[in-house]
């Protein structure tokens, strides 16, 4: 399975450059990093750093020509849309790509029943 994000211009993937981290930004990475444990493959793509991967990609060709830059990030996952203009939010597509279990919050942030052992969270 594979989840790709394609961004608006970004400074840094990460999220904490700047004054304040984005705590939106962080938390994409964490998802990515426990998708990545239960199989599924994540990149993402600001348009400002690999912008070949918007031109390679037949729907984000396709959207693109119908929202503005400023529209995104757009989120597909196995080359569907999976949410736009906004990011995916952790227990919401997290429960989507991890087939319809409940992830949870445990006292070290996002966790999922059937990956804990892997990952040692909660």
């Amino acid at each position: 399975m594979e989840l790709e994000i394609f961004e608006p211009t970004l400074c840094c993937p990460s999220g904490v450059c700047g004054p304040e981290p984005e705590k939106e930004l962080i938390d994409l990475r964490n998802l990515i990093q426990l998708l990545a444990k239960a199989g599924i493959q994540g990149e993402r793509y600001a348009i400002n750093q690999p912008p070949m991967e918007f031109a390679k990609n037949p729907v984000v060709i396709d959207i693109m020509r119908t929202i503005e830059p400023s529209k995104l990030p757009l989120t597909l996952l196995e080359d569907k849309i999976m949410k736009k203009e906004d990011y995916p939010m952790l227990k919401a597509q997290a429960e989507t790509m991890l087939e319809g279990i409940t992830p949870e919050y445990g006292p070290q942030g996002f966790c999922h029943q059937s990956i804990k052992r892997i990952v040692g969270c909660c």
